[in-house]
């Protein structure tokens, strides 16, 4: 992984800028955001035991990963395995809102997939009510506003993924606004859940996929074509398909980039410097930054501006360019559109706009 830099005095003075800008992020796991200190404390409420963590500090090597493997292994074999009452899931929404007060993320949509935890015996509709009051009271005590998106998951089947619609729909909440299709590409092709989209789609649903990350070009266009999904997760593997690009850009599908994230699949680039993201950019391609699962992969939404300006793959203005897409990429309505992007445009200083 990229060594970070040492940060000149330029570099601060921009990335001091970047904490007091009012910002979106638009690809954000809930679980991703759970903290070493969750993990441990529901360890000892719930009496679990991991192979190889008997300390915190051994649950905090856990979580220094150095590969896709890694990721998996935290992700499914600890982090899920450890919310076992509906309860639990408050311990995330904790997570969730120190995260987005310690980045000044205002409005953020969350992904939450709620199979494995359903599998485990948790009701889906008091995780819906947890997840909506919890909302509520993140609005009401720092006016920081989160959506969910569920994601049906492609890596159990059809079935389960509209059975998950089905919840959703059956335990309606103004805090939860589409479906998201996350899980194994190789696994589960989006055009196996196009039946789901559909009907999600037919009952006012957002949809978004993720959709070439890892895995060629063609999962993106299937993402589009069978799901009709409003914006794509990653789509790095549209750096194969010139057609592809041509066509993200000409409809501006926004993509939700998250740069470190895809570090770790190794996939389409090991380095920032090989990572298509610029050249997505510069083809007018509908580019926005995330960071996936910010806590597991050490990186918070300034870090991956940050890095973006310090490896020299974007400049400062073409950085608040994306921070503008990023608002504009959101499911919000356009006067709350505007009216964020007056309040980050009040902030900036007149080289920037």
């Amino acid at each position: 992984m990229e060594v970070k830099k040492v940060l000149t005095s330029e570099q601060m003075k921009f990335k001091k800028l970047l904490l007091e800008l009012p910002k979106t992020e638009i690809h954000l796991h809930l679980e991703g955001v759970a903290s070493v200190e969750t993990i441990w404390a529901l360890m000892k409420k719930n009496n679990l035991q991991y192979k190889n963590v008997n300390s915190k500090s051994d649950l905090q090597k856990k979580f220094q990963i150095t590969s896709l493997e890694d990721f998996l292994d935290v992700f499914m074999n600890i982090i899920q395995k450890s919310f076992i009452t509906e309860n639990d899931i408050e311990y995330l929404i904790d997570d969730a809102k120190n995260y987005l007060l310690e980045n000044n993320i205002i409005y953020s949509e969350l992904f939450f997939a709620p199979s494995k935890f359903i599998q485990m015996g948790l009701d889906f509709k008091k995780i819906a009510k947890i997840l909506t009051q919890g909302a509520e009271k993140i609005k009401k005590n720092h006016n920081i506003d989160i959506k969910f998106l569920i994601d049906v998951s492609r890596s159990f089947g059809l079935e389960n993924a509209m059975k998950n619609l089905d919840l959703i729909l059956a335990n309606p909440s103004d805090a939860i606004i589409g479906i998201g299709l996350g899980g194994s590409e190789k696994k589960g092709p989006a055009k196996d859940y196009a039946t789901v989209f559909e009907k999600a789609i037919s009952k006012g649903l957002h949809v978004v996929a993720h959709a070439g990350e890892d895995v060629e070009s063609q999962s993106i266009w299937d993402a589009i074509n069978y799901l009709k999904a409003e914006r794509i997760g990653h789509g790095i593997s549209a750096i194969e398909d010139e057609k592809l690009m041509a066509y993200l850009a000409e409809k501006q599908i926004p993509l939700e980039v998250c740069p470190t994230s895809n570090l770790f699949t190794r996939k389409y680039a090991k380095t920032l410097k090989e990572h298509p993201v610029k050249l997505f950019f510069s083809r007018n391609m509908y580019i926005t930054i995330n960071t996936d699962d910010p806590t597991i992969f050490s990186a918070t939404l300034v870090e991956e501006y940050m890095n973006l300006l310090t490896e020299n793959i974007f400049t400062e203005k073409e950085i608040i360019q994306i921070i503008k897409n990023g608002v504009y990429a959101t499911f919000l309505p356009a006067s709350r559109k505007n009216a964020i992007w007056k309040a980050i445009e009040a902030k900036l200083p007149k080289q920037y706009l």
